[in-house]
């Protein structure tokens, strides 16, 4: 499957000769799987709101998937294939389910702090009209409207412990927006109970007596009486900005059956599968199709559909209603290997985290720490469809999110969720940052991370410079030595061998490639043949010494070129 991947990157050079005028002298650009919100006029006016079973949301990725890997493991390995939008640079494409955004060039420490948030949060100047309560699900909430007519959904922090909720969401929806999801716009508000008036006929589902009775403001005030106070006796809630013509959440595997734009099997898209290294990042086990929200947008005069992830009050050292335990992330809610080891063990086999003697700090941020993290074997509460299927590749592009955020980055988003107390504060940025370094040397390892790729040199010495990530600052072990196997079929030029590279303390470095052939003949018989016959390709592989582990290459396409040398035109991990 992997060289079939690499077949179809080869045949988007196409794309790269015809736009050869657009680009530089020394790097081509070229789509294999990019996408662009095309086709969006054929959107149906009305789209059919979604609204999945919870159960059988929970028995299909808990219960059914699981057993199934267990009793069929030839599908299971059936089903790791790459993923299918993937472009030549072996990244994705903007569009409605992923924006590059730090990754691409780093965001300032303001739009950091600004997220997804387009405007204020909710005026805490006037009344708050409550318009629906929320009792299902693990927290209780309120649809509220404020005097400027805007819908926001007020959640509340766990009873004795205040902020942890309420935080996590703040802190996580900034690092998610930031690496490129789309997300609502969330704020940490402070109003006066006595603010919130119930609006006329709202109702609550009574389960005493079966149905509907109206909620007055002495209703609303008494489903949050036992919440958490400040000292002055106002209340603190997460507020998320209501999403506009939302059409229910979508799930990660399958399509969209009314989009004509979603195409691509959800499990088959890497910021999908690429999620679950952010994810195992922030803690976020409560991710599932109920976390999510397909939202119809119009922008420049298309209607498309736009694909949110939605409520991280289960991040970081929250679990909503409740602070983290050290189990979370080892193993699955329903973890059946664990099960049955207790089983066959008569009880006697304890888990790791079973016999890990830390615990939570801080009230106000719970649970999170690098002690029990293992970015590989990171586990959400359930199986999820997407994350099964990832592969190397997946993983590496999500770990490169996770760099893309540096210390000061990382503090100003934790300063939004406006933590009282400075050393929980700062013990949720360490963890944090010990997450990120444990994630980075995890997933550079089973890849040749070179990133930042050039050509450089002349026609007649090009040269590669080229980063590699693994051996950067902060990255133990800097990674020198490299197998190189390089192919160019039409040149008659096929060579192996090991170098030694000399990098720099940001690890940067530079390899010498063969030299192209340069009589007119030549350049004459090349442009006569066809593209993939045109092509060179360069594989490297970083060695390190005394390690067993495999480690993916990465393949560099080449294209020869009269002037520089040679053009890069794709790339793959």
């Amino acid at each position: 499957m992997r060289e079939v991947q690499w077949s179809v990157l080869v045949l988007a050079a196409v794309a790269a000769v015809a736009t050869a005028g657009a680009c530089s002298a020394n790097t081509l650009v070229v789509g294999q799987g990019g996408e662009r919100v095309t086709g969006v006029e054929q959107l149906p006016d009305a789209l059919a709101e979604s609204d999945p079973s919870l159960v059988y949301d929970f028995l299909e990725n808990a219960v059914y998937r699981p057993l199934g890997s267990i009793l069929n493991p030839v599908r299971y390995i059936r089903e790791k294939v790459e993923a299918y939008n993937v472009n030549s640079e072996d990244g994705v494409d903007d569009g409605p389910w992923f924006t590059n955004r730090n990754g691409r060039t780093p965001l300032s420490l303001e739009t950091i702090a600004r997220g997804a948030n387009r405007g204020p949060g909710p005026d805490t100047d006037g009344s708050f009209t409550v318009i629906r309560v929320k009792l299902e699900g693990i927290t209780p909430g309120y649809t509220i409207r404020d005097q400027t007519g805007r819908e926001f959904l007020l959640k509340f922090d766990p009873v004795g412990y205040a902020e942890l909720a309420s935080a996590a969401e703040v802190i996580s929806a900034r690092l998610l927006y930031a690496a490129g999801y789309h997300v609502p716009e969330t704020f940490v508000v402070e109003f006066d109970p006595d603010s919130l008036e119930a609006a006329p006929g709202l109702q609550i589902f009574d389960e005493t007596i079966g149905h509907q009775v109206l909620c007055s403001d002495e209703c609303v005030a008494g489903i949050i009486a036992d919440r958490n106070r400040l000292p002055d006796g106002r209340l603190r809630a997460l507020a998320s900005r209501i999403l506009p013509n939302a059409i229910g959440p979508f799930s990660f595997e399958g399509t969209r059956r009314d989009d004509p734009a979603d195409s691509i099997p959800h499990e088959h898209r890497r910021e999908l599968r690429g999620l679950y290294v952010m994810a195992a990042w922030l803690s976020h086990l409560d991710i599932k199709q109920h976390n999510s929200l397909d939202v119809v947008v119009e922008e420049d005069g298309h209607r498309f559909v736009r694909h949110y992830l939605i409520d991280f009050g289960a991040t970081l050292g929250s679990g909503s209603v409740y602070p983290r335990e050290p189990r979370a992330g080892v193993e699955y809610d329903l973890s059946y290997t664990q099960i049955l080891a207790r089983f066959v063990s008569l009880g006697a086999y304890t888990s790791l985290w079973e016999r890990y003697k830390g615990g939570m700090e801080y009230p106000s941020i719970g649970f999170y720490s690098a002690d029990l993290f293992e970015p590989g074997a990171w586990k959400p509460t359930r199986p999820n469809p997407a994350f099964h299927r990832k592969t190397v590749r997946d993983g590496y592009w999500g770990a490169k999110l996770v760099a893309s955020f540096d210390e000061d980055q990382i503090r100003t988003a934790v300063r939004e969720g406006r933590l009282s107390n400075p050393k929980a504060e700062e013990s949720l940025i360490q963890a944090i940052l010990a997450r990120q370094q444990a994630t980075l040397s995890y997933w550079y390892s089973r890849v040749t991370p070179l990133e930042y790729l050039e050509i450089a040199g002349s026609r007649d010495a090009p040269t590669l410079t080229f980063t590699d990530l693994a051996a950067g600052p902060g990255l133990a072990g800097g990674i020198r030595r490299y197998e190189l196997d390089f192919s160019f079929p039409a040149g008659n030029v096929e060579f192996g061998q090991v170098l030694r590279i000399a990098l720099d303390a940001t690890g940067r470095g530079e390899l010498p490639l063969p030299t192209a052939v340069v009589s007119e003949l030549f350049w004459r018989d090349l442009a006569e043949r066809p593209l993939k016959e045109r092509i060179a390709r360069l594989e490297i592989t970083a060695v390190d010494e005394g390690r067993s582990t495999d480690r993916n290459s990465v393949r560099i396409y080449l294209l020869p070129d009269q002037h520089a040398g040679y053009r890069i035109v794709g790339r793959a991990y």
